[in-house]
């Protein structure tokens, strides 16, 4: 089983982009290693500004989970076990 995404952020407040699907897709069989840059993140929706990843997503025993990264930092998501 893997974990399911329900929201995931990355950016500053007003300038942020949605990159629920690829947290997702990096979840995909069992990899919750989650490195923090523009270029895993798809691009860089705030120029000049360190960001963050916020990750809101159900684990494996079915609970919501919460992780929050700053740029140029890796997030462990956990399975919730």
């Amino acid at each position: 089983m893997t974990l399911r995404i329900i929201t995931a952020s990355y950016g500053i407040p007003g300038h942020y982009a949605d990159v629920t699907k690829q947290i997702q897709d990096k979840v995909e069989g069992n990899n919750r290693h989650i490195e923090i840059s523009n270029e895993s993140m798809g691009g860089d929706p705030a120029v000049g500004h360190l960001k963050q990843l916020s990750v809101v997503y159900f684990g494996i025993d079915g609970g919501p989970h919460a992780a929050v990264g700053t740029e140029g930092a890796t997030i462990v998501l956990e399975h919730g076990l």
